[in-house]
């Protein structure tokens, strides 16, 4: 593999994260996708409510939460090709097993198992991989390239799944996502993937005019501990931000497929599948022009903007203009939605631990999905309407956008930069070519 990647006509980079957009389409939707094609499914065939289906799927998201900062700091000590060579086996397996549950105690067992495992899959793995194969503002485009796996799923895989599960049932659709992650997954884990450029001789792939000198050394990693992090007020005004932003993105998609049975529309899968066509086409150039940003604080805002208009849309006109609406804002604001996380972080606390950081961060953040699922699914239940929830939904997108603009000035207040001596918003770095040049002259 070596002699291969030194001699491909681009950095075996961005080979990496191809592959990476590839393994994270099949595992997004696998967790996240296709639960709002199971959540009716599922209650329907166990004659049960939508609650305890839906709660059920939040256990398990809940049991990856938790997980999440300790597969994050296992992945910044020993890198991220074991937790997905181990993932490719332990998350099919459970996928299986989870197909044949046959009372709601099954579902739970089977999902939080999947919660264990699920963090091995994705999100974090192939995310750290970007901060280690790239650097400088390039780093910012491949993490936003790598977000077109999260959309992708939805745009391909969910309307043939949908298909397979009128025909077959939710549990060959279990089956049939177990076998791609196996076999995807498998392959990269164990021929593409290598945890850092200097496994294949190679340095990180930066832009032209970042360039270190060849004769310098590579630089190290920058960022403060995952415990420096915690103790700051930054870190709760992200996540608090996040969680927010997550509980509208995911409930929303979570409950979606049922909103537009509720609201007499039947094509549900197709108008979500619309969506993340516009945000797997969208996400390519946008995650590309992330370079030419200095800052995430007027993005995220504008992201969060928009997905609050989008289902206020949605609520005040489910005809074909509130339809139009919410998949372009849905889809174009949308694409920006899994960026905003590692930016922010790689922004305010550095990548030197992004794993174990960006692990405590999806544990903050994931009260948001929990509380909103659950608690639509319950308003739903007991009033026959997604309407109070969804509004609901738009106002925590409002309060988000605050929030994310009051990320800088909670940085710039934190005590972060006093450890360790710290520079939160412009990391330090070697000299480029440039700098010396303009030094000699």
């Amino acid at each position: 593999m070596r002699a291969i990647a030194q001699r491909l006509p681009v950095h075996y980079g961005w080979v990496l994260l191809c592959v990476g957009v590839l393994c994270n389409t099949v595992s997004n939707t696998a967790t996240f996708w296709a639960v709002s094609l199971w959540i009716p499914s599922i209650a329907d065939d166990l004659d049960v409510g939508r609650t305890p289906v839906v709660t059920a799927f939040m256990a398990g998201q809940a049991v990856s939460a938790v997980i999440g900062p300790f597969v994050g700091r296992y992945i910044d000590r020993r890198g991220a090709r074991t937790p997905l060579l181990a993932g490719s086996v332990l998350f099919p397996a459970v996928l299986v097993a989870t197909s044949f549950s046959q009372e709601l105690v099954h579902l739970y067992l089977g999902w939080c198992a999947a919660g264990l495992v699920r963090g091995l899959c994705q999100p974090i793995p192939f995310t750290w991989l970007m901060t280690r194969w790239f650097d400088g503002r390039q780093r910012q485009s491949a993490i936003g390239v790598l977000t077109v796996g999260f959309s992708l799923g939805g745009a391909t895989l969910l309307p043939l799944l949908d298909a397979v599960e009128g025909r077959a049932g939710w549990p060959a659709t279990m089956q049939i996502l177990a076998v791609l992650v196996f076999v995807l997954q498998g392959f990269a884990a164990l021929v593409m993937v290598r945890n850092h450029p200097s496994d294949l001789g190679l340095r990180p792939s930066v832009r032209r005019s970042e360039r270190t000198l060849d004769d310098l050394p590579a630089p190290e990693p920058w960022g403060v501990t995952a415990a420096q992090a915690t103790r700051s007020l930054a870190f709760w005004t992200l996540g608090l931000a996040l969680m927010l932003f997550f509980m509208g993105q995911g409930s929303v998609t979570n409950l979606g497929l049922d909103f537009f049975e509720s609201r007499g529309v039947q094509a549900g899968a197709a108008i979500f599948a619309a969506s993340s066509v516009v945000r797997t086409f969208a996400r390519i150039p946008l995650g590309a022009t992330l370079s030419r940003y200095r800052s995430p604080y007027p993005l995220g805002v504008a992201v969060a903007i928009s997905q609050g208009i989008a289902v206020a849309a949605l609520l005040l006109h489910t005809d074909t203009f509130g339809i139009v609406v919410f998949v372009a804002l849905w889809g174009v604001g949308g694409a920006f939605g899994p960026m905003l996380e590692p930016l922010f972080i790689s922004h305010v606390f550095g990548v030197r631990h992004f794993g174990a950081i960006s692990g405590s961060v999806q544990m903050v953040s994931f009260v948001g999905q929990l509380l909103g699922s659950i608690g639509g699914a319950f308003l739903f239940d007991l009033t026959g309407s997604y309407s109070i929830p969804y509004w609901l939904y738009c106002a925590g997108f409002a309060l988000c956008a605050l929030l994310l603009l009051s990320v800088r000035w909670a940085a710039q207040h934190s005590d972060l930069r006093a450890q360790g001596g710290a520079d939160l918003v412009i990391p330090p770095g070697p000299p480029t070519v440039g700098d010396v040049e303009e030094r000699a002259s």
